[in-house]
């Protein structure tokens, strides 16, 4: 009931990432692997025995963008009538065009994980922000339903940074602050990193909401 927004969805987590986030907090996830055909058997069977009452997919990572499988995985599932949300980091705007273009996918979520000035370090990406607002235009263009979120990092998002991403996406559909989980992450120090005060996301969700509507998430 939490990962797409007025739906009640299976997740599927698809290993394999492209970015290196430190403060990733599905690490597990990063390297990718492969999926064996009981684990898909298995993931249609509990779609077809759940028809009655799971109105939708959610297809994240790891970045599902890098699985060269991807679009079939899709078009398998668009079969079985269950509606798709896809979640991705915008860093691969060739792969995410296709897939808005398929028709496949009725919802999408973009992390946009700092300012244009911290994106690379950020990421662990060079060019990784051109990637990613190449994808914000997409998905803005897309007629699709989506949302934008940035996990609040606070190494490389600030409270005043938040305010400024919402600026350059000014009358997109949905912004949603994240709040920082130090308990798994990527990079063992980032774990020692202090979450943002919830009151103070609270107050930096409100400024934001001058530019698109913004909420907060595990706060």
């Amino acid at each position: 009931m939490l990962d797409w927004p007025g739906r009640l969805a299976t997740t599927v987590f698809i290993a394999g990432c492209d970015l290196r986030c430190p403060f990733c907090q599905n690490p597990d996830l990063v390297v990718a692997r492969d999926c064996d055909s009981q684990t898909l058997s298995e993931l249609f069977s509990h779609l077809y025995n759940r028809r009655d009452w799971i109105d939708g997919l959610v297809v994240t990572g790891g970045e599902p963008t890098t699985d060269p499988n991807l679009l079939g995985f899709l078009e398998a599932v668009h079969e079985t009538g269950v509606e798709i949300k896809l979640d991705t980091n915008g860093n691969n705007p060739d792969a995410l065009s296709r897939v808005l273009d398929s028709g496949l996918v009725s919802y999408v979520a973009m992390d946009i994980k700092a300012t244009y000035e911290n994106y690379s370090e950020a990421t662990g990406g060079r060019g990784s922000w051109q990637r990613a607002d190449r994808s914000i235009r997409l998905i803005r263009e897309s007629g699709l339903e989506y949302e934008f979120r940035t996990t609040v990092y606070p190494r490389f998002v600030s409270r005043t940074d938040l305010p400024r991403i919402a600026e350059s996406i000014q009358g997109a559909r949905m912004y949603a602050l994240q709040q920082f989980r130090p308990q798994k992450t990527l990079a063992s120090d980032a774990s020692g990193v202090k979450p943002m005060n919830p009151d103070q996301l609270v107050e930096c969700a409100s400024a934001c909401s001058r530019y698109l509507p913004t909420i907060t998430r595990g706060v």
